[in-house]
């Protein structure tokens, strides 16, 4: 990247590298405007709409990037009388953008703004814009490790909490926490949080295990150091999931001697261990018996081949750790 920095922004800088992050590493964000949104200016768009943006700085009260985007479209077509016509439709748009480059806020100038292609500016956290002949851009460090991290069981998981790194918390974009087992053979449970919240919950998690958690924060700028791991220790099992709902069942080909009954439900709510299995039971009226069925606890569906004459009752039930749910209410598929 090799444009100016400005006299004023050196205290900035040198902030940046106190803190152990170098603007050089961080990727440009472009400032523009979506085309979308650049067509409910123009009314039109003929083979796209070109755009041009100026930084100006950072809003006094919000802190967020600003700017002045010119945009513009080329139409043609016959004309009047015949000959080939060219219609050029352009406007000025003042800009807000948040620290990922998303549009916050816009409106149409009356005039065209007095604009420096060289502008360049820092805030007082290090972030930077800037322009070149190809457009404004925005530079957001990448972030420190989160700290302060701590965990409380909801339950099949934690509810983890964590303090971000200075300097401008609201830079951040998104945050993933990583619960690695201490046991190996477990797997690794990993979650992202968009946005700048700093909690999240982790889950499903095994009872009575032990996991190293650890929380990275990430910018526009690229991704933190995890955060120092923390242990923490899921708890027994003891509240069993909830029955399942949403219990249905048809018929695969209605008549056919193959005829097969598929029964289909909703996932339990797991209590405070992941659920790992559901046992699937079949009831059928005029002797046609009663059959069941065990599939695993990520399997929402299981199949039946039954006589396709009598009614068929069906329930389901969950299990977890502390054991089994109630049976869910029963749902029955008529006979062919």
């Amino acid at each position: 990247m090799s444009h100016k920095v400005p006299s004023g922004a050196l205290a900035c800088a040198l902030a940046i590298l106190t803190l152990g992050v170098s603007n050089a590493l961080a990727a440009p964000v472009p400032l523009l405007l979506s085309q979308s949104l650049a067509f409910t200016y123009l009314g039109h768009s003929c083979g796209g709409i070109q755009e041009h943006a100026y930084a100006t700085g950072f809003d006094a009260t919000s802190g967020y990037p600003v700017g002045d985007v010119y945009i513009s479209t080329r139409c043609g077509g016959s004309g009047r009388g015949g000959g080939y016509k060219t219609t050029t439709y352009s406007a000025w748009v003042a800009a807000s953008w948040d620290f990922a480059g998303t549009v916050r806020s816009s409106s149409k100038l009356t005039a065209a703004p007095a604009v420096d292609s060289a502008f360049s500016a820092y805030d007082a956290n290090g972030d930077e814009v800037y322009n070149t002949s190809t457009g404004a851009y925005l530079v957001v460090p990448a972030p420190g490790a989160p700290t302060g991290v701590s965990a409380v069981q909801v339950g099949d998981g934690f509810q983890v909490s964590w303090t971000p790194a200075p300097p401008n918390p609201a830079v951040i974009t998104s945050s993933t926490i990583t619960a690695t087992p201490v046991d190996p053979s477990l797997a690794t449970v990993t979650v992202t949080v968009i946005g700048s919240a700093s909690t999240g919950l982790v889950a499903p998690l095994q009872p009575q295990t032990a996991y190293e958690i650890t929380v990275v924060s990430a910018t526009a700028g690229g991704s933190s150091s995890p955060s120092d791991p923390l242990t923490a220790t899921t708890a027994a099992a003891s509240v069993a999931p909830s029955a399942p709902t949403g219990v249905k069942a048809h018929w695969t080909a209605p008549g056919s001697p193959s005829d097969t009954l598929v029964a289909t439900w909703l996932a339990a709510q797991p209590g405070d261990s992941p659920t790992d299995a559901y046992e699937v039971t079949i009831s059928g009226s005029d002797g046609g018996g009663t059959f069941t069925q065990d599939v695993s606890g990520s399997t929402l569906s299981a199949v039946f081949a039954v006589s396709d004459i009598p009614d068929w009752s069906v329930r389901v039930r969950a299990h977890n750790a502390a054991g089994w749910s109630p049976w869910s209410t029963a749902y029955t598929l008529g006979g062919v």
